[in-house]
């Protein structure tokens, strides 16, 4: 028999007998028997026995033979001092003792002293009975304080739930007094919920409530009219299911308002599809519009033309005047644009300092014009904070869709190689790439990048930009992943994902990742000199991943700027981390030794997703970003992220989503249990430190 199971504690065992033998003898008896024990014996004494009854015991043996008070006597005294606690009578061999008047006085058995078996039977019985009811004090207490909580939930709830017994309502919240017009609970207590319907609603209504009280297990959502105390109509969706108040049963009713889960649905929409800074659509939904307009015109369908806009000076203008001015310039600038943009025109804030527009096919010369109108409105634009910077010039990428161009990423790396060519003659102008030229643009593309990337390895021209990844539960740890941009002759940003495929072709990815991990551990140390709590998550490359020397290059970086392992997290791609598995757990190992946690990035869509956490010490899982795109309404990949983010967290491991761009996900990856979320959604990559932990 398992007494683990019984009783997990030692036991509290109090002995009344004159024998102190005797008593030593039936504690050992139950240690053999493997129970842990702590013995208290005492004398038949009423005054001693008063005085041991304030402790607190599991169980009392009661010696019949023991000189003294009365056998009753004592027991009247158990039950004052210690009513619950079970007593055994240990009878002698000559008892004389009243069964049946010593069970109706509390008493849980009688046993013969002598009988070890049938003792130790029934303390382990007296055991079980006292585990079950410490158990159903415990499930009796947390029932009380989950139906406080259920309480307070629904009174501070925005949704409008009341409770109705027999048709009467019985209780209601603020929200629903408020949706009906009440200012208390006392105008709709024993109120009839029918009056609160409109007349023609009545007959399906009172269908409904008849249904219910034939099955009250049933749970049902309707769409019915109802009635406002000032005799105002409203359509509403009316859910109901079975529910109980102080052991009553009843019928939980919630109700919601259509007029405003419509206007709901409307501001979601606008925090999924806009940009926040400029109220134009964001890159995402930029994104998924050029995708679809590009497979339509492979298909035959009408072509289109893609403006890619990127202001000239905006690094300048940034550091010089700051972050305040420059969301000033972003947002006037999108002012700028909306009115050259058509009616079915799509124009986007795409990033930072980048617009993009997508219209129907132009001829060359109306593209031509459009590109040029543009560059002279913003050019000619007095910025309401002109007095405090050089005004903005822009450059102009464009192309065209054509079979040749098979991807939106392609269509934007060869309008953004235009723009580029346009900055580098000077800004304040347009370049158009012929689409039947693609190949030997992006050729061209390549090669500028190339030299770019040595000139910068050389001359120190990359740049760190910080995003923030954020706790859904309530962790204010200042978590940032690093990202690098490569900087151009003109001092601006390139985007990653245009220049690190290149660096792999070149084999400079290793110099690459030792330079952002140097220069993030630099910047690391001076923030948390500040007094700022940082830390960082740095990516680590293939190539890296094979580097020998990378380890140490790592603990070299700490020591010399004082920073601490902890304080770093090195992420490895899914990818990465399975095509070379030697080498990444030779670096976890390694990483392991100074306390720097293993993060594993685009994670989710490998076969075996457990495979790496048995393998490697894992701390964090990031889930790979397409898992965002249009996750509200793709139950398979919130199922997908369900069950990857159950089996991490069965290993100890927390789980990031990155790429979240609209507020539909959050609530999704809330009820999932993700642990973190990073996306443009909270803030775009950044060169400051200035997302508050303390409020999101």
């Amino acid at each position: 028999m398992n007494k683990t199971a019984i009783f997990d504690t030692a036991i509290e065992l109090l002995i009344v007998d004159d024998s102190r033998q005797k008593a030593n003898t039936c504690a050992t008896n139950l240690k053999n028997a493997g129970f842990a024990v702590h013995l208290s014996r005492i004398d038949n004494n009423t005054e001693q026995l008063e005085e041991t009854l304030n402790g607190d015991f599991d169980i009392a043996l009661f010696a019949e033979s023991a000189t003294g008070t009365s056998v009753e006597a004592a027991i009247a005294l158990f039950r004052q001092k210690a009513p619950d606690l079970p007593i055994i009578i240990l009878t002698s061999e000559n008892s004389t003792a009243n069964f049946a008047q010593l069970i109706n006085t509390g008493v849980r058995d009688l046993v013969p002293a002598d009988n070890e078996d049938h003792l130790k039977l029934a303390i382990i019985r007296e055991l079980r009975n006292l585990n079950v009811s410490k158990q159903l004090t415990k499930a009796q207490h947390s029932l009380k304080e989950a139906e406080n909580r259920c309480t307070s939930l629904i009174d501070s709830s925005k949704a409008a739930i009341a409770y109705v017994h027999e048709g009467m309502h019985v209780r209601a919240n603020p929200a629903y007094l408020q949706l009906f017009g009440c200012t208390d609970m006392e105008e709709i207590e024993g109120l009839p919920i029918l009056e609160l319907i409109a007349p023609d609603h009545l007959p399906a209504f009172k269908k409904l409530l008849r249904s219910l009280s034939r099955d009250n297990s049933q749970s049902t959502t309707t769409e019915i009219e109802c009635l406002r105390s000032n005799g105002e109509t409203f359509v509403a969706t009316l859910e109901t299911s079975e529910a109980s108040i102080d052991g009553e049963p009843c019928t939980q009713v919630i109700i919601h308002d259509c007029s405003i889960q419509k206007e709901l649905e409307e501001k979601l929409y606008l925090l999924s599809n806009k940009d926040i800074h400029t109220n134009l659509y964001n890159r995402p939904y930029f994104f998924d519009k050029l995708e679809a307009t590009i497979e339509i015109a492979l298909n035959d369908g009408p072509a289109a033309t893609l403006f890619y806009i990127i202001l000239d000076n905006f690094q300048e203008i940034r550091n010089t005047s700051g972050v305040v001015v420059t969301d000033t310039i972003l947002k006037e600038v999108g002012e700028v644009l909306e009115p050259l943009a058509g009616k079915k025109d799509i124009l986007a804030h795409f990033g930072d300092h980048t617009f993009t527009l997508l219209t129907a096919a132009l001829q060359p010369e109306d593209a031509e014009a459009l590109a040029s109108l543009i560059c002279s409105t913003i050019g000619n634009h007095t910025f309401s904070m002109n007095a405090q910077f050089v005004s903005p010039t822009c450059s102009i990428g464009v192309t065209s869709t054509s079979p040749e161009v098979t991807s939106a990423q392609d269509m934007l790396n060869l309008a953004y190689h235009a723009s580029e060519t346009a900055r580098q003659n000077g800004g304040d102008q347009f370049a158009i790439a012929a689409p039947t030229e693609c190949e030997d643009e992006l050729q061209e593309s390549e090669t500028d990048l190339s030299q770019l990337i040595d000139h910068a390895l050389s001359h120190n021209q990359f740049r760190l930009v910080y995003q923030p990844i954020v706790s859904l539960q309530g962790d204010t740890h200042e978590n940032y992943a690093v990202l690098v941009r490569l900087l151009d002759g003109n001092k601006e940003e390139i985007q990653p994902h245009y220049f690190l495929k290149q660096a792999e072709k070149l084999g400079r990815m290793v110099d690459i990742d030792r330079w952002v991990i140097r220069n993030a551990i630099a910047e690391l140390s001076t923030q948390r000199k500040s007094g700022r709590k940082v830390n960082f998550f740095i990516n680590i490359s293939a190539d890296a991943l094979n580097d020998d020397g990378l380890l140490l290059w790592i603990c070299d970086s700490l020591r010399e700027f004082e920073a601490k392992g902890p304080w770093v997290t090195f992420q490895i791609s899914d990818k990465n981390a399975h095509e070379n598995i030697d080498a990444t757990q030779k670096l976890a190992e390694g990483l392991q030794k100074i306390k720097c946690p293993l993060a594993i990035d685009h994670f989710g869509h490998a076969k075996n997703p457990e495979k790496l956490f048995k393998s490697l010490p894992i701390k964090f899982i990031k889930f790979a970003p397409d898992f965002m795109h249009d996750l509200a309404n793709n139950q398979e990949k919130q199922d997908t992220l369900n069950a990857i983010n159950k089996l991490a967290h069965s290993f100890d491991i927390k789980t990031v989503a990155t790429g979240v761009e609209d507020a539909s996900s959050l609530a999704i990856l809330w009820t999932i249990g993700v642990n973190y979320i990073r996306g443009y959604f909270l803030q775009e990559p950044s060169h400051s430190f200035d997302y508050d932990f303390n409020h999101h």
